[in-house]
């Protein structure tokens, strides 16, 4: 199967076939009811579940010849699980990532050895972010320092949310690296 692009090769061509049109219209008409029910419980949100459905039906128009297809109820029914597993992923990956206590903004105790320690790896995530990429490094620090969401992020570095979260967890990844090889430096110098 072909996902036909536009001109310059970037994606899918706005305009589908007539006749892929009106299998996609049948489909919706007859099972969008069903197939958003069927999210939902993937989903526990039915936004969520709705633009699943949505992306689905775009990529079922994004086929060259999707009469190819045998079964186009199942079919979109896979393409909508493929695309509800694959946000579940990514936010389980990103709430894993942004629970680190590295990066909690919780309450801050100041006593000396706290301080101390603070300092260091203060030092260390500051060497790490110089040693990443600068659009990571922006990502980043707009996210966390700023406060700047995905989207504004996405749009600021011209690239996609999913672009943007990966990029930032990219970062986070690589300071929580950098902070892990730190503490066993400073460990094995204890022992």
């Amino acid at each position: 199967m072909r996902v036909r692009m536009n001109d310059a090769g970037q994606g899918p061509e706005d305009e589908a076939p007539a006749h892929a049109r009106e299998a996609v219209s049948s489909l919706f008409a007859e099972h969008n009811g069903a197939l958003v029910r069927f999210l939902r419980l993937k989903l526990s949100s039915d936004q969520e579940a709705r633009d699943v459905a949505q992306e689905a039906y775009v990529r079922l128009l994004a086929l060259e010849q999707p009469g190819t297809v045998s079964f186009l109820r199942a079919y979109l029914f896979r393409i909508a699980t493929n695309i509800a597993i694959d946000r579940q992923r990514s936010v389980s990956l990103r709430n894993r990532v942004h629970a680190d206590p590295v990066f909690d903004p919780g309450e801050d105790r100041l006593d000396p050895e706290r301080r101390a320690s603070a300092r260091e790896q203060l030092e260390i995530v500051d060497t790490a972010l110089r040693a990443l990429p600068e659009r990571t490094r922006t990502a980043f620090l707009l996210f966390r320092i700023d406060g700047v969401s995905m989207v504004e992020i996405a749009r600021r570095l011209d690239v996609s949310e999913r672009t943007a979260r990966n990029l930032v967890t990219a970062a986070m990844v690589h300071c929580r690296k950098r902070l892990d090889e730190g503490r066993a430096l400073i460990e094995g110098d204890e022992a």
